[in-house]
């Protein structure tokens, strides 16, 4: 399935600061793909379910939900859906004099443009620009404040590394690692142990540089990812409730559904009772 929605406000001058042009989600087929070939503007990919491909600059990186990436204009590069597992992804096409300044302040390149989503705004940016979509008053300061709401969470990400300070880039190195093996193994009973133990560092270290950076512990970081991970499911699935906590880690349902609850403030049953009645 593929939805699209295009900005129907021309900008207000020749060359805004940036300018939402159409944003979409479609649901890949085995194999579907672009490329090579080129973007004329910047469009950011950000992957809910499934697994892909991207290969630019020579480079060639393999996706899973909670990943993005970042396609840049006139940068030759290919992409495309796992034969076995494809991907759904949501995008949003812009262009803007403020872009490239903008995400000059990621550690984000042409060659480079993978980067894990944060759990407040990528995931829904479709859902968010669609609903700005639908108010014709002040709709461009709607769609403009989305836009500028996720480049502000991509700087925070996947920010710039600092020059000057070799031990912040390399803690800034580890979290970004810890974020995205978290995001590519949520589905499996992992802990922050055997995390600690793939990056090569204490657990108690680990866990002191990325509460420092994040502002919570990755023990919860991981909860929380699972569970909206688990309410997308639930509200877009037919899938019973422990078929959805095993997607997201938990063999135990009844310890899942204690989490779940926990988290949301409603058994699971109950959240998608209410989500679906809302829909």
């Amino acid at each position: 399935m593929t939805t699209f929605h295009y900005n129907p406000d021309k900008p207000h001058r020749e060359d805004p600061d940036l300018y939402v042009t159409h944003w979409g989600k479609e649901d890949c087929a085995p194999g579907h793909s672009f490329g090579p070939g080129i973007r004329e503007m910047y469009k950011v990919h950000c992957v809910h379910r499934g697994h892909g491909t991207v290969r630019v600059g020579g480079h060639e990186y393999k996706l899973t939900a909670g990943q993005a990436f970042m396609i840049y204009p006139n940068v030759v590069i290919q992409y495309e859906a796992d034969e076995s597992d494809p991907w759904t992804y949501s995008y949003c096409a812009f262009y803007g004099a403020r872009a490239k300044e903008l995400l000059d302040r990621t550690r984000l390149a042409p060659e480079k443009p993978v980067f894990p989503m944060d759990l407040q705004v990528m995931p829904s940016l479709y859902e968010q620009l669609t609903e700005a979509l639908e108010r014709e008053i002040n709709r461009d300061l709607r769609l403009g404040a989305v836009l500028y709401r996720f480049l502000a969470a991509l700087t925070e990400v996947a920010p710039a590394m600092p020059s000057a300070q070799p031990g912040s880039r390399k803690h800034h190195s580890y979290i970004l690692r810890a974020m995205e093996f978290m995001h590519a193994h949520y589905s499996e009973p992992i802990s922050i142990a055997r995390l600690a133990a793939d990056l090569g560092l204490d657990r108690k270290y680990l866990s002191a540089i990325f509460k420092e950076a994040k502002g919570i512990p990755p023990q919860r970081y991981l909860m929380e990812f699972r569970m909206n991970k688990a309410s997308e499911l639930l509200r877009g699935s037919g899938f019973s409730v422990g078929e959805i906590a095993r997607s997201v880690g938990y063999e135990d349902a009844l310890l899942f559904s204690k989490m779940f609850k926990k988290f949301t403030g409603r058994s699971p049953s109950e959240y998608r009772t209410e989500e679906m009645a809302n829909s």
